[in-house]
Order: structure tokens, then C-alpha cells, then sequence
């Protein structure tokens, strides 16, 4: 896996949680942010393994 794939998934992850903040203000009743929270958990590990 790239260097930059993991930090640019966690920059996007973090605008997408500044634009939901700004537009609604909850962002806990989301289900996609918790499946993209598990999906970058399990990058992070793989990325673990391989150093």
C-alpha cells in the first residue's frame, strides 16, 4: 500500500466531518461515518503488517 493513501483518507475523513458539522451538527446518526471509521481501523492495520 502508497504512503499517501492512508494520511489522504484520513484528511477527506476529516473534511467530510467538518461538512456534516457545518450542515447539521450530528454526526453520530450516521452510519457511514462509523463504516468508514472500521475501514480506516483495518487500513491502518494492514499497514502495520506490512512494515
Amino acid at each position: 500500500m502508497n504512503k499517501v493513501i492512508l494520511p489522504t483518507i484520513l484528511v477527506i475523513f476529516a473534511l467530510w466531518i467538518l461538512l456534516q458539522l457545518a450542515l447539521s451538527g450530528d454526526i453520530f446518526k450516521n452510519p457511514l461515518n462509523y463504516f468508514i471509521l472500521i475501514m480506516l481501523f483495518f487500513l491502518f492495520i494492514k499497514r502495520a503488517k506490512e512494515k
